[in-house]
């Protein structure tokens, strides 16, 4: 172990991965002991809808901590002396008579703000989803009923009085446009808002619970999939979540048991400041989003939204959300080809004049980037996966996903320093055919691939052979032109690459990066009819513009996103995305800059509603991830 300075770790990481002795580095982060259960002895009344929704497995996920986040509970008022919540509730109002406290006399808000808010693991009572979450209680209704005008001043209350969550256990079955204003006005404030859905069995959904920006929620018979018999349900329900036999706080320092929806949304509103905890850059639509892409699928005859409540679920999700990845730049490439490949096309191919025809699959090196960037646009022609591997062996990872696929042919990249001949043997032992690619050079290397490559184009592309980030960003609209792509270097243009590009002069040679990557002798030297240049300030700026002159393909419905510290998650992602026409789009894994911005923009702009991040989160951490999904969709 090595220790370093916080403001050190990226940078050590960067140069430790760049060493080849180094087989994998990552940063130390700390475990936690996993509770069985909680220790609060009235528990026991609670498992079977904790069990339900699998909270004790997001439990073990997500660290205790404490909290300032609020829950501001728009009900009856609030126990203020129950012994399982006294010491978690925050200043509220009695709206109702204002000179009061909001004290509870209906038990209603008390036995909602349990399941928000009780304080769990304290050998008192019960437990909550968020184990325990500051409570602001706001009276707006009393034995029972309330007027809309107090709701809406309620929730300008907690607005106000800086309210992360708002609990809506009530509700009417009128619109009202002073609640829609002061709903939107909530959600603009990225306040979380959860409404009951409603205990009329009926296909309406009550407001604010019908509101989309709402999330809606029906109710489950605990411990089955079934709707409740009280429980509405329709198109505007979100998720549903247990809401028979709930054992919350009642009056007077008790518990009691409670049926409704209006006991099934404090327990998705919990579980909800749970997912917070774990990830507090979450936005509130991204927190319900994570909830209703990961809620199971209830089979029934009413419509429940997304299907019932899944907490471990939606906290792994976190993590998992629109990533392909593994624990290696190797395993990554595999996942990569299992997402996007269920089968190879037959080809045909010419190399040194010899026809291959079949099934193809590239190979190259993991862990040094002349010869394998050079892969890119020969996978693109064949509509082929690069797999990757390390110098010294082929994993039996790497052969699994050879097999499956049944190639015909694995094209291997680079000489015999880059791949040795024991690589290929392995191979061919399985009845595949190797082929190698390759030059006395990466410059040359990269001409034998171009010469294979090159089809019925009048463009071509020249990019530094020794930095990658160029040929990453090009790669996917070359393959859409079926333009070669040639290296040289920073100052001077090598002799291979003159003579490849003198054969056969084209009419427009697009030189990928600024002078400071390709300088302006090189840029006069190239052997075309017109020459024009493509960069940016940096690797990231020259991303954006390579996306903004050549745009997206006419199939384009998502984007690939990769670190651009690195190559690997690039260059086979570059493959995947050559297939329906996508771009790549290189992201600093922490740095914050304008030409990211802007690319975001324009793919917005232009209808993208998909993307896929590419690696683990090393490569692009969490917060960066949710960052890129707030921009591109919010």
């Amino acid at each position: 172990m090595i220790e370093v300075p916080a403001t050190e770790v990226d940078e050590t990481i960067d140069r430790l991965q760049t060493n080849k002795e180094v087989e994998h580095v990552e940063e130390d982060q700390p475990v936690y002991l996993m509770n069985a259960q909680p220790d609060d002895p009235l528990f026991s009344y609670q498992k079977a809808w904790v069990e339900q929704i699998d909270l004790s497995g997001a439990w073990d996920l997500v660290r205790e901590n404490d909290t300032s986040s609020v829950v501001a509970v728009i009900d009856s008022g609030v126990d203020l002396n129950h012994p399982d919540l006294k010491a978690n509730i925050t200043e509220g109002v009695n709206l109702i008579t204002p000179a009061k406290l909001p004290q509870d006399v209906d038990g209603h808000g008390t036995r909602v703000a349990g399941l928000i808010g009780a304080e769990t693991n304290n050998k008192i009572g019960i437990a909550s989803p968020s184990r325990g979450v500051m409570i602001m209680p706001v009276k707006v209704t009393e034995n029972g009923t309330g007027k809309l005008s107090t709701v809406v001043e309620g929730i300008r209350y907690a607005i106000d009085h800086g309210a992360d969550a708002i609990n809506l256990s009530l509700g009417s079955y009128n619109h009202s446009f002073a609640l829609r204003t002061i709903i939107d006005e909530a959600i603009a404030n990225n306040i979380l808002v959860v409404g009951a859905a409603g205990n009329d069995n009926d296909s309406a959904v009550v407001y604010p619970a019908a509101y989309p920006e709402v999330l809606s929620v029906a109710a489950v018979e605990t411990g089955t999939t079934e709707k409740a018999s009280f429980s509405n349900y329709g198109s505007l329900v979100d998720i549903a979540a247990p809401g028979t036999d709930i054992y919350s706080t009642s009056l007077n320092g008790t518990y009691a048991f409670d049926d409704g929806t209006s006991v099934a949304a404090p327990i998705a509103m919990s579980s909800a400041v749970l997912l917070k905890k774990h990830a507090p850059y979450l936005t509130n639509k991204q927190t319900f989003k994570l909830m209703k892409s990961t809620a199971e699928e209830l089979s029934g005859s009413y419509l429940l939204g997304s299907g019932l409540l899944n907490v471990e679920s939606a906290v792994n999700e976190v993590s998992e959300y629109k990533r392909v990845y593994g624990d290696t730049a190797i395993q990554t490439a595999i996942e990569i080809s299992r997402n996007s490949w269920r089968t190879l096309k037959n080809q045909t191919l010419e190399i040194d004049g010899q026809s291959l025809e079949g099934k193809f699959i590239v190979l190259a090196r993991s862990d040094e980037f002349p010869d394998s960037l050079a892969a890119s646009p020969l996978a693109s022609k064949l509509e082929s996966p690069i797999l990757l591997t390390k110098r010294n062996e082929l994993s039996a990872d790497v052969m699994g996903e050879i097999e499956r696929l049944s190639p015909d042919h694995v094209l291997i990249i680079g000489g015999e320093n880059a791949i040795p001949e024991k690589v290929l043997n392995g191979i061919e032992s399985v009845g595949i055919n190797t082929t190698r690619i390759a030059g006395d050079n990466r410059y040359d290397t990269a001409t034998e691939i171009a010469q294979i490559v090159d089809g019925d184009t009048n463009q071509t592309f020249i990019v530094s052979g020794e930095k990658f980030p160029d040929a990453l960003s090009i790669s996917s609209f070359a393959a859409r032109l079926e333009a070669p792509v040639v290296f040289t270097k920073d100052h001077v243009l090598p002799e291979e690459s003159i003579t490849y590009l003198k054969q056969d002069v084209k009419e427009t040679a697009y030189v990928i990066g600024g002078e400071e990557v390709v300088d302006a002798n090189v840029f006069a030297s190239i052997p075309a009819m017109e020459r024009e240049r493509i960069g940016g300030e940096d690797r990231y700026d020259t991303n954006f513009k390579v996306l903004l002159h050549f745009g997206l393909s006419d199939s384009s419905e998502k984007v690939y996103f990769a670190t651009g510290m690195k190559y690997p998650d690039a260059l086979t992602g570059g493959a995947a995305a050559s297939l329906t026409g996508e771009s790549i789009v290189l992201v600093h894994p922490t740095r914050e800059y304008d030409s990211l911005k802007k690319s975001l923009l324009y793919l917005n702009n232009q209808g993208i509603n998909d993307y896929r991040i590419l690696g683990g989160s090393e490569a692009i951490p969490l917060e960066k991830a949710w960052n890129l999904d707030q921009i591109l969709f919010e």
